[in-house]
């Protein structure tokens, strides 16, 4: 059972990763004119990675079968409020 939890765990997980390489490498190819500062592609970028490595060692230190589903659900959110939220308002306070 915990052999089961371990491979649901890293599969979540790495598709949780997958995610934040998807959004990375989008962030890095920009073909519209807007230019965005670096300094906030690489903060998102910084952020969603200790906010994912901290989500996964939570997971896998305390081994509860809700954890994979509740954090992940948490960690979309979050990340849905910062990019929706957060990073716009910062835009619009530095330009």
């Amino acid at each position: 059972m915990k052999n089961n939890y371990n491979i649901i765990v890293h599969v979540v997980n790495l598709l949780l990763l997958g995610a934040i390489g998807f959004l990375a490498f989008f962030s890095v190819v920009n073909i519209s004119p807007v230019q965005e500062s670096d300094m906030f592609k690489f903060g998102l970028i910084v952020f969603l990675l200790a906010m994912w490595a901290v989500n996964y060692w939570f997971q896998y230190k305390k081994q509860k079968w809700i954890l994979p589903i509740a954090g992940t659900v948490l960690y979309i959110a979050i990340v849905l409020f910062v990019l929706g939220i957060v990073m716009p308002f910062l835009n619009e306070i530095v330009y």
